[in-house]
C-alpha cells in the first residue's frame, strides 16, 4: 500500500487471507501504512470457529471477527480503542500510537453492545448459529425448509377472561418458545422470502418460520415485540382498520374488551421494522356478505393502511379464517397479493398466495404442543 493514511477502512476481506501466518501479513502491512495517529476501522462477521459458545456465522473460514481483532491488537504500532458489537458482527476501530510498555497494558477497548439488529437476510440467515452448535455442518445433512411453518398469535397477556384463553399466550410461554426457535436454529422470514421461494421451487436455507399477530392488540407493543427483537424475529401484524386505537368490539360477545394499537404506536413499530397486513376494516365473516360488501371491506382496509403507514400493503388475513375462493379472488382484486387463513398445515410450494394457511398457537399450549405444532422433521436435509 503505497503512501501514509489517516484513514483506512477494511470491510468483510480479511476471512480471506488463508491462515493466521497471512492474517499477521496482512496486518503488519495495513500497519504500515497508517500514518502516526491514523485510524483503522474494521467489520467483520462473528464467526463459530472463533467462539463456539456464542451465536455466528456457520462458514467454511479459519477465523472470523474475534480472531482479526486479536490479531490486530497484537500489531505494533496498533491500539485496539473500541469495539461495537452485536450477535451477527464486530465494528472495530483501531488508532496508530507509539507502542509503549505502559500501552500494551491499555489494549483493551471499549466495547459497547448494540442493540438487536434488523433480522438477517434469507441467503445468510440460514448459516446463523446460536450457541452451542457445532463449528461445522457437514453440507450433505444441510437442513433446508420445503415446508414452511407460519405461526399465528393473537394476544401475548398474562391474564384476561377464561372466555379468551384461547387466543392469549403468557408473556413467559411466548419468550419460552421464541427461546427454543432461536436454540433450534430457526430464524424468521416475510412474505416476499417465501413467495420468492415457491416461484423458484426453491427451499430457504436452513429452519425458516413466519410469524403473525392478528387483531393488533396493545400487548403487541408492550409484551411480543420487546421479546421479538431480543430473539431477533420479525413480525406481520394484521390490523383491524376501522378499530385502530379502539378495542376488539368484534369480541365483545366473548365479554372481554381489549385496546388496540393506535396510528402512533403502529408507526414507531414500523419505523422499527414491524410489517402490517390488513384483517379487513370491521372484522365480520366474509363469505355470508356481498360482492360489494367484501369489495368494500378490502378496499377500506388496504387504503386506511396505505394513508397511516405512507406505503401501500400486500397481505391480508381472512378475519375468522372465514373465506372460499370467492371471498379470495375479491381479496386479491383489491390489490392484495397474499392471503392468510386459519387451515392449520405448513405452507408447500404449491400454495395459493392468496390461500395461505397458518398454525394457530394456542393459550393452552405447552412448549411440547409448540414443538409438536413446528414438526421440524420435515425441514429436510438437501440430501433427501
Amino acid at each position: 500500500m503505497p503512501g501514509r493514511y489517516d484513514l483506512i477502512v477494511c470491510s468483510e476481506l480479511l476471512y480471506f487471507m488463508g491462515d493466521r501466518r497471512g492474517l499477521s501479513r496482512a496486518a503488519r502491512k495495513i500497519a504500515r501504512a497508517l500514518a502516526p495517529g491514523g485510524h483503522l476501522v474494521m467489520t467483520h462477521s462473528n464467526l463459530v470457529v472463533d467462539e463456539p459458545d456464542r451465536p455466528g456465522f456457520n462458514w467454511d473460514f479459519p477465523f472470523g471477527a474475534r480472531a482479526i481483532a486479536d490479531t490486530f491488537a497484537a500489531t505494533r504500532p496498533l491500539r485496539h480503542v473500541r469495539e461495537l458489537r452485536a450477535a451477527p458482527y464486530r465494528i472495530q476501530l483501531f488508532r496508530a500510537e507509539r507502542w509503549t510498555r505502559r500501552l500494551r497494558h491499555r489494549r483493551r477497548p471499549i466495547v459497547t453492545q448494540l442493540p438487536p439488529p434488523p433480522p438477517l437476510p434469507c441467503h445468510v440467515a440460514g448459516d446463523f448459529v446460536s450457541a452451542g452448535r457445532p463449528a461445522r455442518v457437514d453440507a450433505s445433512a444441510a437442513i433446508v425448509t420445503h415446508r414452511l411453518p407460519i405461526l399465528m398469535y393473537h394476544r401475548i397477556a398474562a391474564a384476561g377472561a377464561p372466555s379468551t384463553a384461547r387466543y392469549r399466550v403468557a408473556p413467559e410461554a411466548f419468550e419460552q418458545q421464541l427461546r427454543y426457535l432461536r436454540d433450534a436454529g430457526f430464524y424468521g422470514v416475510g412474505v416476499d422470502d417465501w413467495r420468492e421461494a415457491m416461484e423458484r421451487r426453491r427451499p430457504l436455507p436452513g429452519r425458516a418460520v413466519m410469524l403473525t399477530f392478528d387483531d393488533g392488540y396493545m400487548d403487541f407493543r408492550t409484551d411480543a415485540w420487546p421479546v421479538l427483537r431480543r430473539y431477533g424475529f420479525p413480525a406481520i401484524v394484521f390490523l383491524v382498520t376501522d378499530e385502530v386505537g379502539g378495542t376488539n368490539r368484534w369480541a365483545h360477545v366473548l365479554g372481554e374488551e381489549v385496546p388496540l394499537l393506535g396510528w402512533p404506536d403502529i408507526a414507531e413499530l414500523s419505523r422499527e421494522g414491524v410489517a402490517f397486513g390488513a384483517h379487513s376494516a370491521s372484522h365480520p365473516r366474509l363469505t355470508p356478505l356481498s360482492v360489494t360488501e367484501v369489495a368494500r371491506e378490502a378496499a377500506r382496509s388496504r387504503a386506511s393502511l396505505h394513508r397511516g403507514l405512507g406505503r401501500p400493503v400486500s397481505a391480508f388475513a381472512y378475519p375468522h379464517g372465514d373465506c372460499d375462493p370467492g371471498v379470495q379472488h375479491l381479496i386479491g382484486a383489491t390489490g392484495f397479493v397474499y392471503g392468510f387463513t386459519c387451515r392449520n398445515e405448513r405452507s408447500a410450494f404449491h400454495d395459493n398466495l392468496l390461500d395461505l394457511p397458518r398454525i394457530e398457537i394456542e393459550g393452552s399450549d405447552t412448549l411440547e404442543d409448540f414443538i409438536a405444532k413446528l414438526d421440524i422433521d420435515e425441514a429436510s436435509p438437501l440430501s433427501h
